[in-house]
């Protein structure tokens, strides 16, 4: 019990300091992806996001957290480095990834989830290739645990 509970309460920590490590497992748990996170849980760090960053470090991101599964879709208002982002279901498992290209002048494309998604990780292009990152992967228990609210 106390080896469980340990890196559940590791993450509620992360959580209350606005980072976060999101692993992602493979289909069959035997891979797994972890990424540094910052989280975006309020209305203003979602509309903040990465904007006006000039770079981002290899294996870190923002995970963007909502209330419950919806169509998500994000835009690159005024965010300065090319993007991928992963979206999850309420239950973790991957929906869909999409690059993002920066944009500086309205309007600004619409990135939309395949279908219905509670999280979104925004990661630098070539995340999810790079890990090999598809249909079944997931976020492990542990990430979800911290992330539910």
């Amino acid at each position: 019990m106390r080896r469980l509970a340990l890196p559940l309460i590791v993450g509620l920590l992360l959580v209350s300091c606005g980072k976060q490590s999101i692993t992602i497992l493979s289909p069959d748990s035997t891979e797994a992806v972890t990424v540094n996170a910052e989280l975006a849980v309020t209305p203003k760090e979602q509309q903040r996001g990465l904007m006006g960053r000039t770079y981002l470090p290899e294996d870190t991101g923002m995970m963007f957290v909502f209330e419950q599964d919806q169509p998500l879709s994000f835009w690159m208002k005024n965010t300065l480095v090319p993007l991928q982002i992963l979206y999850f279901s309420s239950d973790g498992y991957f929906v869909n990834a999409l690059d993002m290209v920066p944009c500086e002048e309205d309007p600004c494309e619409q990135y939309r989830s395949a279908s219905v998604a509670k999280y979104a990780l925004e990661v630098n292009v070539g995340f999810r290739e790079a890990n090999d990152i598809g249909t079944g992967w997931h976020l492990d228990a542990v990430t979800l645990a911290t992330l539910a609210r």
